[in-house]
């Protein structure tokens, strides 16, 4: 007999659905003679939202760099009681905050490619949960190169290797940020970014990240645009690919 009081899977729904400020009988269950139910589900709510803030505020850095401090806490307290948190582990939480960036239109009108900083910043949170060493190129393999055999080779990118294809230069700006070197920044231009663990982020034309997408399609290099294998050399400079496998080796 349980006197009324609901299960603990349904105790734990309730009281999250309070948390953000959702319809709940929870406060019904809440006894103290110093504060009231609803004092008491206030203090939890303002704890839990400054405790998310926080892992936000680390996640999206550069967004919070660019609107400050006053419109990334409204941001993120608009996210927080929007986007439920599903699992005890904070450090998978944060997803969508693009989604909620782009859900304010005056904002977006405002700064048009804070949506997509947000969805590169991101990536490169899941970048930084990664903790696999990249795998050198073998740049051995490049001796001797025909043509006829490289148009016949596919690439083996990173296993982990995450891209993002904008109308701003976010990587260049995100990178300007990070090394407090905004001058001469042009953000109104197309650019692509790779993200690799560590984290890296490398600024990259709709080219480059194209021909990871060709790799990870297993099309052989001569398959690729010109403006592909433009950039074939500074992404292997840069780690993007891990390997490349030639016809008569396969």
């Amino acid at each position: 007999m349980n006197n009324g009081v609901p299960d603990l899977a349904t105790l734990q729904t309730n009281f999250a659905q309070a948390l953000q400020y959702r319809p709940s009988d929870v406060a019904s269950l809440i006894t103290g003679n110093h504060f009231s139910a609803e004092q008491r589900l206030q203090i939890y709510r303002n704890n839990f939202v400054i405790s998310l803030s926080e892992v936000l505020e680390a996640t999206y850095p550069a967004v919070k760099a660019v609107v400050g401090e006053a419109c990334f806490a409204a941001l993120t307290r608009q996210h927080i009681l929007t986007t439920p948190l599903e699992q005890g582990d904070v450090s998978h939480y944060g997803g969508g905050f693009d989604q909620t960036i782009g859900a304010q239109p005056s904002l977006t009108d405002a700064v048009p490619y804070l949506a997509d900083l947000a969805a590169l910043e991101w990536l490169v949170d899941r970048a930084s949960l990664y903790d696999a060493a990249l795998a050198p190129f073998p740049l051995e393999k490049l001796q001797g190169l025909t043509a006829q055999r490289l148009a016949e080779a596919r690439l083996l990118p990173q296993p982990a290797c995450w891209l993002l294809d904008s109308d701003y230069a976010v990587a260049s700006l995100w990178l300007a940020i990070r090394d407090d070197q905004l001058d001469g920044l042009n953000i109104e231009t197309n650019e692509s970014a790779i993200v690799l663990p560590g984290p890296a982020v490398i600024a990259t034309t709709p080219a480059g990240t194209a021909l990871v997408q060709l790799a990870r399609q297993h099309q052989p290099l001569g398959q690729a645009s010109q403006e592909m294998l433009a950039v074939l050399g500074e992404l292997i400079a840069a780690q993007v690919f891990s390997d490349i496998h030639y016809a008569d080796d396969m």
